[in-house]
């Protein structure tokens, strides 16, 4: 209501400015879901204003169309063969008010705050709940939900910042925001899940402080994140059919940091979380802590850009957890992520090959992207994607969901 009341008396500067946004035709083919076919039409607007130099108002929403064959599982998971699934929905991306007064940055609304400097990949970015269709078909930018929150950041000096959040109601994260129950990237479909979802309450709220810096030409910052899970941890319940979906509170203290040398560009990111949760295959929620720690490295090479991270994840937990491989009191992974881009004919087309392999899991996830300018607001693109064994960390619990697209994007 506030965001509406501020766009009615933006004035006649903002009555005049148009909207911008894509129309964009999804097309996408999943041979290992009984050979699965979704077609997904979605429309975007974003619109920015601007009454004053000290405000900026930014609304922006979309609606979203599905119609596919989609698998049929039974209570174990099994599927038993297809149906036709439609649905549809519009969602409000961001709404919210920026007020700048002097040293002093407010924010305001639903909005996506982003933490962290490696590439797709990055432990301290827990604000935003992830849609993981998205993150699989379109990257961990456009996957990130959008929540409500306050964010205040103080500019101390020209190179240290305060910034504190406060997130106060909980929204969880989605396997696919359009018919999720069905969707193949439901770890859970098939299964009778009973929510237990945290109340919107004061003793619920979610929040975090983050100190950035400047210091010999390195970007860093320290952050502490205090939460609740965005995807469920599952216990059996007796008395009732099905299982029960709960989200414990977890604990982040992270830092990172960013720099160029030369040609040379420098990350690293590291977040312990202190306070942790994990699944037991007895139907059990242990307690304990987790630690990811990466660094990566990127170069500008003519025509090439590549990327390479080394990711360290290691889980220790308070009680004895039933893993793939048996009772276990700790974990320990190591995931290589590298990436290469190309363009063609003055950037008319460009590549992308994103890949992610874990040794310890030998579970692996190789991505293709063929990107074609037809014209300066249309572009065609294909993709296709391919999950390598299975595993418990994050690409291989969904090694069952390779898959091929190809998406035509107008732009407004």
């Amino acid at each position: 209501m506030a965001v509406g009341l501020l766009v009615a008396s933006a004035g006649p500067a903002a009555a005049q400015s148009r909207p911008t946004g894509h129309v964009s035709l999804f097309l996408d083919y999943l041979p290992n879901r009984q050979d699965t076919v979704e077609w997904r039409s979605r429309l975007f607007v974003e619109e920015e204003i601007e009454p004053s130099p000290s405000l900026r108002i930014t609304l922006s929403g979309f609606a979203e169309g599905l119609l596919s064959r989609r698998p049929v599982p039974d209570a174990s998971g099994r599927e038993l063969g297809t149906t036709r699934v439609t649905d549809g929905l519009f969602r409000v991306q961001d709404a919210n008010v920026e007020l700048t007064i002097g040293k002093l940055d407010v924010l305001a609304g639903f909005a996506r705050v982003v933490w962290g400097k490696l590439d797709e990949l990055q432990p301290s970015d827990v604000i935003n709940p992830l849609d993981v269709s998205k993150f699989f078909f379109e990257g961990r930018n456009e996957a990130r939900l959008p929540v409500a929150l306050v964010r205040a950041r103080v500019f101390i000096r020209d190179d240290v910042t305060f910034e504190g959040i406060y997130v106060p109601a909980f929204r969880r994260g989605r396997f696919d925001q359009l018919d999720e129950p069905t969707s193949p990237f439901n770890l859970a479909a098939g299964v009778a899940v009973i929510r237990d979802e945290p109340a919107f309450t004061f003793e619920n709220a979610q929040g975090g402080i983050r100190i950035s810096s400047t210091a010999a030409r390195v970007d860093w910052s320290v952050s502490a994140y205090r939460g609740f899970e965005p995807f469920g941890f599952f216990t059996t319940v007796p008395v009732a059919p099905g299982i029960q979906e709960t989200h414990p509170r977890f604990t982040m203290i992270a830092g990172d940091f960013e720099a160029v040398r030369g040609e040379w560009g420098i990350r690293g990111e590291a977040a312990a979380f202190v306070d942790d949760n994990f699944q037991s295959a007895d139907g059990r929620v242990v307690e304990g802590q987790s630690v990811e720690a990466g660094a990566g490295i990127d170069r500008r090479a003519g025509l090439y850009t590549l990327s390479f991270t080394v990711l360290y994840h290691h889980e220790s937990y308070d009680e004895t957890l039933i893993g793939a491989d048996g009772p276990e009191r700790r974990r320990n992974d190591v995931s290589l992520i590298t990436s290469a881009d190309r363009t063609f004919s003055r950037e008319k087309y460009r590549t992308r090959m994103f890949a992610v392999y874990n040794p310890s899991e030998t579970s692996a996830f190789v991505r293709g992207i063929l990107t074609a300018s037809l014209r300066d607001n249309l572009s065609l693109e294909g993709s296709l994607g391919w999950f390598i064994s299975s595993g418990r960390d994050l690409v291989g619990r969904f090694s069952d969901d390779d898959f091929a697209y190809a998406r035509l994007k107008y732009y407004f």
